[in-house]
């Protein structure tokens, strides 16, 4: 019998997190960080590759979705303490580092030419102690990544962030993790649109509930909508088929 996942998830705070990547990353600790909403369930149930992924050693899955955290208690499951939003963790983190005056060096990989570079800019006004020494879009061949990789090395990188969507992004990781010279490598899905302002942010109170889909979808739903709509029913669907599966899942 399946359970949700066969992957423990981080059940501590965003402040906890923080901590923990900052440390790792310090300690030159190599680690992947891989956030988990309903969508990214849907391609864990149903992509073997994906799942493959998930489930590296060096592999640190997280919740970043309110779906996730009702289906972890609806089936008894140890549950995260909050819900970490990456577009949360990387402004929490960025001003730990700009207290700290961390020599920990930063670069942001993905999203649409010039977006990452935006987002660099204007975190420079607000961190101006935190080191983001690189961007790079992320339209290039990713079956070719050398020399993008080899970029990235040559600037002694320790937190990478890689936005391509998931769960591509995820495989990239995963295929050329050791080739890449960093400590610390998040996916970030479509993160950096929101700090190059391309992309508004739902108010606190649809995301403090899991209605941030809703506010995304009514922004873009000719593209959204069969994530959103089909999508959220397929999940609400499997998760009520394990609620009422036997053995219980919390054995």
């Amino acid at each position: 019998m399946k359970t949700f996942i066969e992957k423990e998830l981080f059940q501590g705070s965003m402040s906890e997190m923080v901590d923990l990547v900052i440390s790792n990353s310090m300690e030159r600790k190599k680690v992947a960080y891989y956030a988990i909403n309903s969508d990214c369930m849907l391609n864990y149930w149903r992509d073997t590759d994906y799942r493959e992924v998930i489930h590296q050693d060096h592999s640190f899955a997280y919740v970043d979705g309110m779906g996730v955290i009702y289906a972890q208690k609806m089936l008894k499951l140890p549950t995260a303490k909050e819900r970490i939003a990456t577009t949360d963790f990387f402004p929490a983190l960025c001003d730990r580092l700009n207290d700290l005056e961390s020599p920990l060096r930063i670069y942001l990989l993905g999203g649409s030419k010039g977006t990452a570079e935006k987002v660099r800019e204007n975190y420079r006004k607000t961190y101006p102690n935190v080191q983001i020494v690189g961007t790079h879009h992320g339209y290039f061949d990713k079956e070719n990544s050398k020399e993008v990789i080899k970029l990235i090395n040559s600037l002694q990188v320790d937190i990478l962030f890689v936005g391509f969507g998931n769960p591509l992004q995820e495989k990239w990781v995963h295929r050329h993790f050791s080739e890449l010279e960093v400590s610390t490598i998040m996916t970030c899905g479509g993160l950096f649109d929101y700090y190059a302002n391309n992309v508004k942010r739902a108010p606190v109170f649809m995301q403090k509930v899991g209605l941030e889909w809703l506010f995304r979808l009514l922004q873009e739903p000719k593209r959204l909508y069969k994530r959103y709509i089909f999508g959220n029913i397929q999940y609400i669907w499997k998760v009520m088929r394990l609620k009422f599966s036997k053995p219980s899942l919390s054995k």
